[in-house]
């Protein structure tokens, strides 16, 4: 049995860590003073993937009931790293927390990622006659369900 809200959150999630993977590269290359200078495309995907990560983060967060959880660590990143140059100039400090920051908000989606697809799992092994059956003595499956699955 699929459910089309937990395939969409599923979606979702694999959209937003391809886009945090995405930036996690371009900040290791701007981190890297040893590299070569930036040029213009690098910086060009840098702000293409951040502007994606900016329209977009909000939206998700939400869907999955983690906004309050995430979203200061999530913008905090994006506003440090406004441009791989400004990346390249951090201090040491600056950029341990930047990396820190952006691995907590990697590792939640990653987590809340494995729940959803738990719960497809689940979902793929119930049939729909138990399904029904288990709405018809009203046992109540959200009980079960993390946080990031439930919003009450």
């Amino acid at each position: 049995m699929k459910d089309q809200e937990t395939e969409t959150k599923l979606r979702l999630i694999s959209l937003q860590l391809e886009s945090w993977k995405k930036l996690h590269d371009l900040i290791t290359y701007g981190l890297d003073k040893a590299k070569p200078i930036i040029s213009v495309e690098q910086e060009r995907q840098f702000t293409e993937v951040r502007a994606n990560l900016l329209q977009e983060t909000e939206h998700v967060l939400r869907e999955l009931n983690l906004l309050s959880d995430l979203s200061g660590r999530a913008m905090s990143v994006l506003n440090r790293g406004s441009s791989l140059r400004v990346v390249r100039e951090l201090s040491n400090d600056e950029a341990r927390r930047l990396e820190v920051e952006w691995n907590g908000v990697f590792t939640k989606l990653g987590v809340v990622r494995g729940q959803v697809k738990s719960r497809r799992k689940a979902l793929a092994e119930a049939t729909p006659f138990a399904h029904f059956m288990s709405r018809l003595r009203g046992d109540r499956w959200w009980h079960s369900l993390s946080k990031a699955e439930y919003a009450p």
